[in-house]
């Protein structure tokens, strides 16, 4: 148990230390791109990336299939299901790589005509259309060697060839940036970061797991329909997940304005940055829920769930609260007064329906990892479907507005109602027991902190990023005092002890 713990917290900890570089180059480059590239061009720019991802639902899941498999073939020493499972994805993608590719072209042809890109700009969206599709279709193929690092939960590997690639994209951008190019030459940074990246992951997973081999030719049926029995549901949540995530830009493209995008999308980044502090840290427990489950350990699911999820939790409200309470200040600082109050109402929306979903994310990773997520596949299709019509509906009524309204309606449905029952089909924990003892003391922790940040935007409003930055951090002390006297007894009981033990095995 011991091990495993720190497994886990070596991955979180390497996953958090990728983020947080990913999130503050995201934070420091994005105003540079806007201001060089314009609010039009930025916006084709956003738009384009958007449609692109849209592919990645031809993923159908495998990504996760990769994890599940290799993850449980590891632990029980099963090198064969290992190597069937990483040799069967890696065949398929390849082969949806290649359809990618076409859909691509056709796209590029079209895109001009689907969204209000202007005739000056034409020819540049169709061109970095094909580029960001060939780097999309590369990084499908051998995104299988990263897969299966998740899955050894050597993620520590993974934040090393990040990093690498992180900065072979931001010198490229911003080299290219000043040089007066645009957005082609932007896609064209990020296809030689893509190739550099996945180069170092495939050779780092089959150097860290020797015995994974890869089998050429045609899978053998059998694992093909093992594969596809996860995959699908897995694939049906990608698809969800692309219709709540990916279509808002979209949307706001088609019925508001190429301009506007660039206003959604700042408010709408921020989000996704939390999101990926949170990920950083729950997209470990699917390997290690699939662990626990394949050596029958239920204690120690029912363990993940409830303290991940708190420890989720207490991560993420300092953070969500802060962005709907100063979020428009926090704009005006970051990207100019001109987007404080557009992007800032789309912030404060956004991050409400965040406040309420963050908290399930250590569920959904556990469901991953112990194949019970047939069931959030369904819903989730609901949810993005839902999501799309209410955004289109409302965005011709209140604009970039209405489509964050569009996105937050069925969220809350969906995390409040849905997320809470099905905990019960997998650690057993009931509807009262999720609110009562999982959410509600950390909810109430998060009071004090919310009230002396409103107080502080209306008493003493930050006119520069030093100021935010201090005022942030003498607030969290309010956050971090309540939670531990909150949960004295806890961590007395088992984060002290294991602290110690853990220092002491290594002093000796």
């Amino acid at each position: 148990m011991q091990l495993r713990l720190w497994h886990i917290a070596r991955s979180v900890l390497s996953n958090w230390f990728a983020t947080a570089a990913g999130l503050a180059v995201g934070f420091f480059m994005q105003p540079f791109i806007i201001h060089r590239l314009g609010n039009v061009a930025f916006g084709v720019w956003v738009l384009a990336i958007s449609s692109i991802n849209y592919m990645g639902m031809l993923d159908l899941g495998m990504g996760s299939s990769v994890i599940r498999f290799i993850s449980k073939g590891y632990a029980t020493q099963n090198h064969q299901e290992s190597s069937e499972a990483l040799s069967a994805v890696l065949w398929v993608r390849l082969q949806i790589s290649a359809a990618m590719l076409l859909l691509s072209g056709g796209l590029a042809a079209v895109f001009p005509l689907i969204f209000k890109v202007p005739a000056a700009l034409a020819f540049d969206a169709r061109e970095a259309l094909v580029i960001i599709g060939l780097t999309t279709a590369i990084s499908m193929s051998f995104g299988v060697f990263s897969s299966a690092l998740s899955a050894l939960n050597r993620y520590d590997l993974r934040t090393y060839v990040g990093l690498i690639q992180l900065s072979v994209r931001v010198i490229g951008v911003v080299t290219v940036l000043r040089l007066g190019h645009g957005i082609v030459a932007i896609a064209c940074c990020e296809l030689l970061a893509a190739l550099v990246g996945n180069a170092l992951l495939t050779y780092l997973a089959r150097k860290t797991y020797p015995e994974m081999k890869i089998q050429m030719g045609r899978p053998k049926s059998g694992v093909l329909r093992k594969i596809w029995s996860y995959s699908v549901y897995a694939f049906l949540i990608t698809v969800a997940i692309q219709l709540v995530y990916q279509s808002d830009n979209m949307v706001v493209g088609a019925f508001v304005s190429t301009a506007a995008v660039t206003f959604y999308a700042i408010g709408n980044t921020l989000c996704r940055y939390t999101q990926q502090v949170v990920s950083a840290m729950t997209a470990t427990f699917t390997p290690t829920a699939s662990a626990y489950e394949a050596t029958g350990d239920l204690a120690g699911l029912r363990a993940l769930y409830s303290n991940g999820t708190r420890a989720t939790m207490a991560i993420s409200l300092p953070i969500v609260l802060t962005l709907i309470i100063r979020g428009s200040t926090f704009i005006g600082i970051w990207m100019g007064p001109q987007y404080s109050r557009q992007s800032g109402i789309v912030l404060a929306i956004l991050a409400t329906s965040l406040m309420f979903s963050l908290p399930n994310y250590t569920a959904g990773s556990i469901a991953f990892g112990i194949e019970k997520h047939k069931t959030i596949a369904w819903w989730s299709i609901g949810e993005g479907i839902a999501n799309l019509s209410l955004s289109i509906v409302l965005a011709r009524r209140f604009g970039i507005y209405g489509v964050a309204i569009g996105t937050l309606i069925p969220s809350l449905v969906v995390q409040l109602i849905m997320w809470p029952i099905y905990v019960s089909r997998l650690v057993d924990f009931t509807w009262l027991q999720v609110f009562l003892q999982v959410w509600g003391p950390v909810f109430l922790c998060a009071v004090p902190f919310a009230a002396a940040s409103y107080a502080v935007e209306v008493l003493m409003p930050a006119h520069n990023m030093i100021t935010f930055v201090l005022q942030t951090i003498a607030l969290l002390p309010i956050f971090i005092v309540t939670i531990g006297l909150t949960f004295r007894g806890s961590i007395k009981r088992q984060i002290l002890p294991r602290v110690r033990s853990f220092f002491y095995a290594n002093a000796n």
